[in-house]
């Protein structure tokens, strides 16, 4: 299989520059994420490499940020996943469900 490829691009003086990238292999899950969650995924790592390099943020940082992210991309891949938790959403919403104190007593803690 060949590498999977990242297409990016931006806008300067009105003008549109894209360019096809490549990516390792292990960076693959950024395919999952949609068009508003890969520009929201550059941007926080840009602002979390800037803090890693003036000593404000460190290493094990970007690792824990890296592993949400693939989690997220994870859950997008899986459709049926992403239906559940969109019903879980409007069933909350309308006052549905049920408290946390309440499942406590249901499981015993």
């Amino acid at each position: 299989m060949k590498n999977p490829k990242l297409v990016v691009g931006h806008l300067m003086n009105d003008q549109l520059f894209v360019k096809s990238v490549k990516t390792s292999k292990h960076l693959d899950w950024l395919r999952q994420l949609d068009p508003e969650e890969l520009v929201e995924f550059l941007a926080e790592l840009l602002k979390l490499v800037t803090q890693i390099s003036d000593g404000k943020k460190d290493a094990e940082t970007l690792s824990v940020f890296l592993s949400e992210w693939h989690e997220t991309a994870l859950l997008n891949s899986e459709p049926e996943v992403l239906e559940d938790i969109l019903e879980a959403e409007k069933e909350l919403a309308a006052g549905g469900g049920k408290t946390w104190s309440l499942i406590k007593k249901e499981i015993g803690l």
